[in-house]
């Protein structure tokens, strides 16, 4: 069972941080095998199965991605923590969107076992 700053720490440094650096493989790890990947109401199951091809395709479609974290909600006892976030995302012609939501974690023997993103509109991570 991992801490609350564990948690965080997983979270934003491990996943967000990872992603917005573009560190494919250390994204995934942060994931169970089995784990359950769900943005805007779409499920992409299995950590290198269909959430790996998710981050693939995102990397693929914007050569900048940047995140901002605010209002953690952690609930060390059930391992989850809730907040919201702001996304920029930038392509490869300089054209931005920028979004933000609300993500949930779950976790599961320490790593992602479901993760789910709403986001205020556009696309989100």
């Amino acid at each position: 069972m991992l801490r609350r700053a564990q948690i965080v720490n997983l979270v934003e440094h491990s996943y967000y941080s990872n992603i917005d650096f573009r560190r494919l493989g250390t994204v995934l790890d942060c994931f169970a095998h089995d784990a359950v990947l769900t943005v805007d109401g779409r499920s992409h199951r299995g950590r290198d199965g269909e959430i790996k091809q998710y981050f693939e395709r995102m990397q693929a479609a914007y050569s900048t991605i940047r995140h901002a974290l605010s209002n953690h909600d952690v609930d060390e006892a059930a391992q989850r923590l809730t907040c919201r976030f702001s996304l920029r995302l930038e392509d490869a012609e300089g054209h931005a969107h920028e979004t933000g939501g609300r993500a949930a974690f779950h976790l599961g023997n320490g790593k992602l076992a479901t993760v789910t993103v709403e986001s205020d509109g556009g696309t989100a991570t």
